[in-house]
């Protein structure tokens, strides 16, 4: 990464510290008032059920790559979903980062970068077409009980065009050739590009022919076994909904427990605030917002906001701070790290 990308990252890691500081500093006095009360038991509760989010979201990954002939061990595939998905949430770059650690890891392991194009597209779209109707049912709570700042509505709104825009273009990809073929070139070049940037030219390149019959093959696949996508799209709506039994917990650890309507208005505005450029993770906006929504629809907003907070830290931080762990043990179980191990170990006297 340049000198430019790098500042691009800092300026927006203090930009949303900055806002989560002005936001925290004031609700200040309700914020103390919630936290003395908040029942660890149920913080606790929703940790765990974030990460079974996140082990879901690894599930649905190792059933399409099963699918497309490249079974790997569940718990390699649950951890490189896991330093993925946190990339993107650390550094902001559209998902950019996450996709490029993924196929380095996913290379190392011999899959193709094509196939981890097609895997990464398709549970994708599986992706973003549940978190879309949940966005909807959320911004129709909005639409139809918020009253003042329609603030957190019109992030829900976009959110909701960027998840519709992305599952439909996607879509078109995998209908259309010849545009599919255009698309595959310019992939090809990046993701070789970047994969040699993450693994310092350790990958070999590979020629464009090949990724493109891999490309085609996997895409074949998917089309002719589209029912063995079934067990992928049970482990994201099972994904999502223990995302949403999380969020509902941490409100639950404040005392103030959410319906249905007014806990997915909620997650419809922090996931929309997650695709704000700069910001990693929606930090600040995802909370700022989370509380002008529940305000406005009458509830408190210390309590809003040590649950946003609460959120924050069990669906986010914490699994960051695991996949750091995790990334270190996925490097020293590469095969060839391995292969090198057991070679220094025949070499060692007996």
């Amino acid at each position: 990464m340049n000198r430019g990308g790098r500042a691009f990252i800092l300026l927006g890691v203090l930009a949303a510290l900055g806002l989560l500081a002005w936001v925290v500093g004031a609700h200040i006095v309700e914020v103390r008032a919630a936290a003395a009360e908040m029942s660890w038991g149920w913080a606790a509760a929703a940790l765990v059920c974030a990460l079974a989010s996140h082990a879901l979201g690894g599930l649905a990954l190792s059933a399409i790559l099963a699918l497309l002939g490249h079974p790997l061990g569940a718990p390699t595939v649950l951890g490189i979903a896991l330093v993925s998905a946190t990339a993107n949430y650390v550094i902001s770059t559209g998902g950019v980062t996450g996709f490029a650690l993924k196929a380095h890891l996913l290379h190392k392991r011999q899959v193709p970068i094509a196939t981890t194009i097609v895997a990464s597209a398709v549970t994708s779209a599986i992706m973003y077409a549940v978190l879309a109707a949940i966005l909807a049912q959320g911004l129709a709570t909005l639409a139809f009980r918020l009253q003042g700042s329609r603030v957190g509505l019109i992030e829900g709104v976009f959110g909701l065009i960027v998840l519709l825009g992305a599952a439909g273009g996607l879509l078109v990809l995998f209908l259309n050739g010849r545009l599919r073929m255009k698309a595959a070139r310019k992939l090809f070049h990046w993701t070789n590009r970047a994969a040699f940037q993450m693994s310092r030219r350790e990958i070999p390149p590979e020629s464009f022919l090949a990724f493109e019959r891999q490309l085609s093959h996997g895409l074949l696949r998917i089309r002719h076994e589209k029912g063995r996508l079934t067990l992928a799209v049970l482990y994201t709506c099972l994904d999502w909904g223990f995302a949403l039994i999380s969020l509902w917990l941490c409100f639950k650890a404040v005392g103030d427990p959410l319906p249905l309507g007014p806990l997915s208005a909620v997650f419809a505005v922090s996931q929309g605030a997650t695709l704000i450029p700069a910001l990693p993770g929606g930090l600040g906006a995802a909370e700022g917002s989370t509380t002008a929504v529940l305000v406005a629809l009458g509830y408190d907003g210390g309590r809003a906001l040590v649950a946003a907070l609460l959120f924050r830290a069990a669906y986010y931080l914490v699994p960051s701070l695991v996949s750091v762990f995790v990334l270190w043990g996925l490097k020293v179980s590469e095969p060839a790290v391995l292969s090198e191990a057991a070679a220094l170990g025949k070499d060692l006297p007996g």
